[in-house]
């Protein structure tokens, strides 16, 4: 664990208070990426106004601390939160505080936004790369030329005749999405 502490010493910003909208951002973004019991932590986290330890937050939220832990380590992997230690001169334990950083979400949101970017680009090069064909049966699902025409433009899955599917909207609309992302990153 002594790599968190290495980790948590070169981030130096302070945390700052959320208006409502970048608060309920945050929280939805943690929950689908984490899920419910790390946005119930990163609550917690949020409510504490500064660093609080695991046990704290235990205490709060009622929850055993192996998840509260678990929880919080999920949201140090996405450098939501850092976390300095130290040790109890009585116990010999360490103790961890930690610290969510909110102002970090505008970076992970880019981060999350330049991989979506990635994937439409990905997916609208294979559309303008090839021709697809659709039996018309909506269980069915459209094929590229050469599938079509290793099967003899016979549908696999109903036996129907494979036709020539325009593509064109689905280019368009990729187009303006792949746009639309560009414009929210600069």
């Amino acid at each position: 664990m002594s790599t968190t502490s290495d980790k948590s010493e070169s981030i130096s910003e302070e945390p700052t208070e959320l208006p409502d909208e970048q608060r309920e951002t945050l929280l939805a973004m943690v929950e689908d990426i984490a899920g419910e019991d790390v946005k119930e932590v990163t609550i917690a986290l949020l409510n504490a106004h500064g660093e609080t330890t695991d046990e704290e937050i235990e205490a709060q939220l009622g929850v055993k601390l192996n998840q509260v832990r678990k929880a919080l380590y999920k949201l140090y992997d996405t450098q939501l939160v850092s976390v300095r230690r130290e040790k109890d001169k009585e116990t010999g334990y360490f103790i961890y505080y930690w610290k969510i950083h909110p102002d970090r979400i505008k970076r992970i949101l880019r981060q999350k936004r330049e991989l979506v970017l990635e994937k439409l680009e990905s997916r609208l090069q294979y559309e303008k790369e090839n021709m697809f064909f659709h039996c018309g049966n909506e269980q069915c699902q459209r094929v590229t030329f050469n599938i079509a025409f290793e099967n003899d433009f016979i549908c696999e899955h109903c036996g129907g005749k494979l036709e020539h599917v325009d593509n064109s909207k689905i280019i368009r609309v990729l187009e303006a999405r792949i746009a639309e992302i560009k414009n929210m990153l600069g």
